[in-house]
């Protein structure tokens, strides 16, 4: 089974986190009519978190399916849940407390998100696999 370095896992979550950001920030100061300061403050909070889970998540799940194994419609589906999910139940609290709201406001704002973040992050995911993959292949047919 093939190990993915560190090195991999930091940029695959700040890669992530950046391309999400970009489009987050904009579109949620829209949508909730705040300011994009604001907004973005709490999305870069949330943000810091989600690396950290990312690569501790991510860390977890390549031990259950291994990163360089085919991954199919169902194991990148369960991916995208599991880590959506878990990261929902750490930045309920934060959001409430950034956003001066209350609980349930903060799980509607957030469930508002998850349905861009579920796509979201499927597809960076596929994407990354299919990029890391080619490189690979690359690599290994020119002999490094």
């Amino acid at each position: 089974m093939s190990h993915k370095s560190l090195k991999e896992r930091v940029f695959h979550a700040v890669g992530y986190e950046v391309t999400a950001l970009l489009i987050t920030i904009p579109g949620a100061a829209l949508l909730l009519q705040r300011p994009i300061g604001h907004i973005g403050l709490t999305v870069v909070a949330i943000a810091l978190l989600a690396m950290a889970w990312n690569m501790v998540f991510n860390c977890l799940f390549d031990r259950v399916y291994p990163p360089r194994a085919p991954r199919n419609f169902y194991v990148r589906s369960l991916q995208a849940i599991g880590f959506e999910g878990g990261l929902l139940s750490m930045a309920l609290p934060l959001t409430a407390w950034c956003m001066n709201m209350s609980l349930q406001e903060a799980f509607a704002m957030d469930i508002g998100l998850l349905f861009f973040y579920l796509p979201y992050t499927y597809l960076y995911n596929l994407v990354w696999d299919s990029l890391v993959n080619h490189y690979l292949k690359r690599k290994v047919a020119e002999g490094r």
